[in-house]
């Protein structure tokens, strides 16, 4: 990795000597040389362009409820937050909002919530999932469903990925588990090996599984950010949501 000092006397990368290892990828995240991000951003978007071409694809997002059973530390909709106000669309709101996402032409539309894994709420999703896959669109091709619904049983998404759900989103949150450790309660509800797992779950299920972590977290190192970029790369995430 080449370092030299920029007129402003920032010690700066250049771009042409960065490497994809962890040591290159965290002089990346910690430089603050304005030429080298704008050259960064330069080639990421040239590197888009080349593989996606230049159009933006619209999705329509479904925030289904903020009621979760999970209480992780940096959330909002945490389970114990009582000054959240809570509140859960009806099959009705979601239905319209789906047939506007059609009639909009988007080509999908995500359904996400807070996370449920009672009975009552995975039929529900299941059965709202095959209505929207019904919704007549313009191109004669139904509507792509995202779900991002946090952690269920590997049952439980085999049952909405037959109904029509393709994509998943599930956020590592943190690939360091010393990290994730921090911003969970230490219960039965969070562990990093059943984050790991219900990734896995979702990935040999069928799924496009896409991941992410948070971003700005206390505690969190250059090298943790750049670890969450090669486990990206390990997964072969096909969708990254990062916060």
């Amino acid at each position: 990795m080449v370092i030299f000092d920029s007129p402003t006397g920032i010690n700066a990368l250049k771009l042409s000597e960065l490497t994809l290892d962890r040591d290159g990828l965290i002089a990346a995240i910690e430089c603050r040389d304005s030429a080298f991000e704008r050259a960064l951003r330069e080639e990421a978007y040239r590197i888009k362009v080349a593989h996606t071409g230049p159009e933006v694809y619209l999705r329509g997002l479904i925030e289904i409820s903020n009621i979760c059973r999970k209480n992780c530390l940096y959330c909002g909709i945490r389970r114990d937050n009582a000054s959240c106000a809570r509140y859960e669309l009806s099959d009705r709101e979601v239905l319209e909002a789906a047939g506007a996402a059609a009639r909009l032409r988007f080509g999908s539309v995500v359904i996400q919530g807070g996370e449920r894994t009672d009975r009552a709420f995975v039929r529900r999703i299941t059965a709202l999932i095959r209505q929207i896959k019904s919704i007549p669109t313009e191109n004669g091709l139904p509507l792509g469903i995202t779900l991002s619904l946090g952690e269920q049983a590997r049952e439980v998404y085999e049952e909405w990925f037959d109904a029509g759900a393709h994509r998943y989103l599930l956020r590592i949150e943190s690939s360091n588990p010393d990290l994730y450790k921090k911003i969970h309660p230490e219960d039965s509800l969070h562990s990093f090996e059943r984050r790991m797992e219900a990734l896995m779950d979702l990935k040999e299920t069928g799924y496009q599984a896409g991941t992410g972590a948070m971003i700005g977290l206390p505690f969190q190192s250059a090298a943790d950010l750049a670890d969450d970029l090669l486990f990206y790369k390990e997964f072969d995430a096909p969708m990254i949501g990062t916060l």
